[in-house]
């Protein structure tokens, strides 16, 4: 004899649907708060020109045209920023993982005095601001002669991401048991097969999610490439944001949101798509080596 499931009372399906009222309301405003500037951008980059500060304001589009992107694509050497975006972010990622990977080894392993002072002096250099730095950079670079060159960014992007990835990192190695190296060096691994054959697979859910977040913070980047790389051979992607408002005019005052918002969304879809994919691993890897 089948045993029947009892279904809640219609009271108590309504009280549960009056409780998740305020729920659902709180993620509308959330949403509408995150989303709408969003929706505003692509619409301004696609609307005609007149019909982006009409009275009152239209949300809805009455007709798409792809005049800008054309206009930016003409005005601009776009591919080359998009490639120089691309290099500097990979490659500087790349470097930081490294060297992050080796000094996070040896904060959670090797036990040498003044580890502790290295994590909070890695901490605190985070906290510092970045335009704090630019004076001296700047004479730096100009006295070493990296002014302009994609190796002067890519050191500025590589250094600027070494103290968060290893922090991170370093949570990550703490949570190998140290008895599996110990069997490794048993078996007669030496340093380097034990560190890059045992411990780097074990902590690879860190060091994918580092290499994304990583290569997202040196995709975005701004501030550094604007100081720091004005000629046209080590311009990024963000910088053609400055550059997209004056296109076409013959006056510094003038400004085209419209072109702007067409780099914007051109500069924001690759990092939007790649965030998109993996998501899932980016939320695993920072729960499951920070909050462990």
């Amino acid at each position: 004899m089948a045993i029947g499931i009892p279904r809640p009372s219609p009271s108590r399906v309504w009280r549960r649907l009056v409780r998740s009222i305020p729920f659902y309301m709180m993620l509308f405003v959330f949403l509408t708060i995150i989303l709408l500037p969003i929706y505003y951008i692509f619409l301004t980059a696609f609307a005609p020109g007149d019909r982006l500060f009409t009275q009152p304001l239209s949300y809805v589009p009455q007709s798409l045209e792809l005049t800008r992107f054309e206009t930016v694509f003409k005005g601009l050497p776009i591919p080359r920023y998009m490639l120089n975006t691309a290099v500097l972010a990979t490659t500087s990622t790349l470097l930081a993982l490294f060297f992050s990977f080796l000094a996070a080894y040896a904060l959670a392993r090797l036990q040498f005095p003044g580890a502790n002072l290295v994590m909070v002096g890695l901490l605190a250099s985070t906290m510092l601001p970045g335009v704090t730095t630019v004076i001296p950079l700047f004479q730096m670079y100009q006295k070493l002669g990296l002014m302009n060159t994609l190796t002067g960014l890519l050191l500025l992007y590589g250094s600027g991401l070494l103290p968060v990835t290893t922090w991170v990192l370093v949570s990550f190695i703490k949570q190998v048991p140290p008895e599996v190296e110990d069997a490794a060096r048993v078996d007669g691994a030496g340093f380097w097969p034990l560190l890059f054959g045992i411990v780097l697979p074990l902590i690879r859910p860190g060091v994918a999610t580092m290499f994304l977040i990583n290569f997202i913070a040196g995709w975005n980047e701004f501030f550094t490439p604007l100081v720091f790389a004005r000629g046209p051979s080590a311009k990024v992607i963000t910088m053609a944001l400055s550059e997209a408002q004056v296109i076409g005019s013959s006056t510094q005052f003038y400004q085209s949101w419209g072109n702007m918002s067409a780099v914007a969304i051109l500069a924001t879809i690759p990092i939007f798509i790649l965030t998109l994919i993996f998501q899932r691993q980016i939320v695993e890897g920072i729960t499951s080596g920070v909050f462990k």
